[in-house]
C-alpha cells in the first residue's frame, strides 16, 4: 500500500480482493463515518487507507462528513437519519473522529448506533483531547456511546493517557494501531550512496507557526554559525501571510544555503527527501499526534529530530534526539548530529530503516489484531441475533 500522506483519493466503491484475507461478511456490514479526499490531508488519506483495509474483510457503508459549517450539521442529521433507517443489529459503525470540536456533531449518530445496539469503533488521529483534557465533548462522547464502544489510539502512550481521562471500567475498550499499518511496502530496502553535498536538514508539512517552522528558522540562524556550510530545505503550503514572508525573508538572509520548495508530492517529494541528511521537526501542535512525516523520512533512512509532543516519544528511533525547544541546547544537539551524519551517513540511514521495520512489524500485529476484532465484532454480534432469532422461530413452532 502507499504511503498514506502521499495517496491519490481513494473511492468509496474500491474494495481490493486478497485471497488470503476472509471473504467480505454477508450479513453484518460495518458504516464507515470519516473524511475522505478531496481535500487532501494526512487523517483523510489514512481514512481512506482504513477504508481499503477494511474493505477487504467487511461490507462497508459510507457515512461521509461535510465540509463547510452547515454542511456538516447537514451530514450530521442526515448520517443520523439514515443510520436509523437502514441499520440493524449485527451492524457496527467505525468513526474516524474529526479535528477541533467536530466531535460535538457526531453524537446524534452515535446516539442512534446506540439505540441500534451496534458497537461503535472510535478511532482517534489526535492528541487534542488528552494535550488539553478531560474535554468535555470526548467525556460526553463517551458517555453516549455506552459499553459498546471501542477506542483505537495510535500508540500505547496515547492509549494509556486516553483510557485514564475517558473510560472508567466497563465504559469500553481502548486499542493500539499505529499508523504504521497503514505504509505497507513502502520501506526501501536499498539506499542510493550519498551525493556530495553540504550536509542538509529538511523539514515538509503544511507550514504554520504551530508546527515550528519560526522556530526552525532561529534554529538554522544559530547553526549557520556552528556548522559551516549547513543548509535547509523546507517543502509544504501554507495560507499564513506572515509566515511565508518568514520564508522569503530567510532566502535573502541564507542566500545558497536555503531552500524552499513549496508544495510537493510524488517524485518532488521523493527528490526532497534525497537531497536532505536529517529531518527537523519542531512541532507544538496541540493536535499532533503520530506524524506521517517521520514514518516517510525513516522509510528513506532519513533520521529525525523531533519534540516530545503526541507520540514522538514512542516512535523517534533515539530518544536523544528529541528537542527541547530551547535554541542553545537544540543547536548543539543538532550540531552534534550533523557531524556523526556526515562520518557516518550509511550506518545512520540503515538504523532508520531496521527502526521502521521494527515499527511496522507492531503496528502490522496491531492491525491485525484490531481488524480481526471488527471483523468478529459484526459476526459475534450477527450471530447473536441470528441465534434469538432461531430460538424465537422454535418457541413459535417454526421449523
Amino acid at each position: 500500500m502507499p504511503n498514506p500522506s502521499d495517496m491519490a483519493p481513494v473511492s468509496i466503491s474500491d474494495s481490493p480482493s486478497d485471497p488470503t484475507l476472509p471473504p467480505p461478511r454477508a450479513g453484518g456490514q460495518l458504516w464507515f463515518l470519516a473524511s475522505l479526499p478531496p481535500p487532501i490531508n494526512g487523517q483523510a488519506n489514512c481514512n481512506a487507507a482504513m477504508w481499503t483495509l477494511m474493505s477487504r474483510t467487511m461490507r462497508l457503508r459510507p457515512l461521509l462528513l461535510g465540509r463547510s459549517t452547515l454542511g456538516k450539521i447537514g451530514r450530521s442529521l442526515a448520517n443520523s437519519w439514515r443510520l436509523l433507517r437502514a441499520g440493524r443489529r449485527g451492524d457496527a459503525v467505525y468513526i474516524s473522529i474529526p479535528g477541533q470540536l467536530g466531535a460535538w456533531l457526531l453524537l446524534p449518530t452515535i446516539a442512534v448506533a446506540r439505540l441500534r445496539g451496534l458497537t461503535m469503533w472510535f478511532h482517534h488521529h489526535s492528541f487534542r483531547s488528552i494535550n488539553l483534557g478531560p474535554m468535555r465533548v470526548m467525556r460526553t462522547l463517551v458517555a453516549w456511546a455506552g459499553p459498546a464502544q471501542n477506542h483505537i489510539l495510535l500508540s500505547d502512550g496515547m492509549r494509556d493517557r486516553f483510557a485514564g481521562l475517558y473510560l472508567p471500567p466497563g465504559a469500553g475498550r481502548a486499542h493500539t494501531m499505529s499508523n504504521t499499518v497503514l505504509l505497507g511496502s513502502d520501506i526501501r530496502s536499498k539506499l542510493s550512496p550519498r551525493p556530495g553535498r553540504p550536509l542538509t536538514l529538511g523539514h515538509v508539512s503544511v507550514l504554520t507557526r504551530e508546527k515550528g517552522v519560526s522556530y526552525l528558522f532561529e534554529l538554522f540562524d544559530a547553526l549557520c554559525r556552528e556548522v559551516p556550510g549547513i543548509r535547509l530545505v523546507i517543502a509544504g503550503p501554507s495560507s499564513d501571510p506572515a509566515l511565508l514572508a518568514t520564508v522569503r525573508e530567510a532566502e535573502v538572509r541564507h542566500s545558497g544555503a536555503f531552500d524552499y520548495r513549496g508544495e510537493v508530492a510524488g517524485e518532488e517529494k521523493e527528490r526532497f527527501y534525497q537531497d536532505i541528511d536529517l529531518f527537523v521537526l519542531p512541532t507544538t501542535l496541540v493536535d499532533e499526534a503520530e506524524p506521517l512525516v517521520m514514518i516517510e523520512a525513516y522509510s528513506r533512512g532519513v533520521d529525525v529530530l523531533a519534540t516530545s509532543t503526541g507520540c514522538i516519544p514512542d516512535r523517534i528511533r533515539d530518544p536523544g534526539l528529541l528537542l527541547s525547544l530551547n535554541i542553545a541546547g537544540d543547536t548543539a544537539l543538532v550540531a552534534s548530529a550533523a557531524r556523526f551524519g556526515a562520518s557516518d551517513w550509511a550506518r545512520r540511514r540503515e538504523d532508520c530503516l531496521a527502526h521502521l521495520a521494527r515499527l511496522a512489524k507492531n503496528g502490522e500485529e496491531q492491525g491485525a489484531a484490531v481488524l480481526k476484532a471488527m471483523y468478529d465484532s459484526v459476526q459475534q454480534v450477527r450471530m447473536g441475533h441470528d441465534k434469538t432469532a432461531r430460538a424465537n422461530a422454535t418457541k413459535a413452532g417454526e421449523p
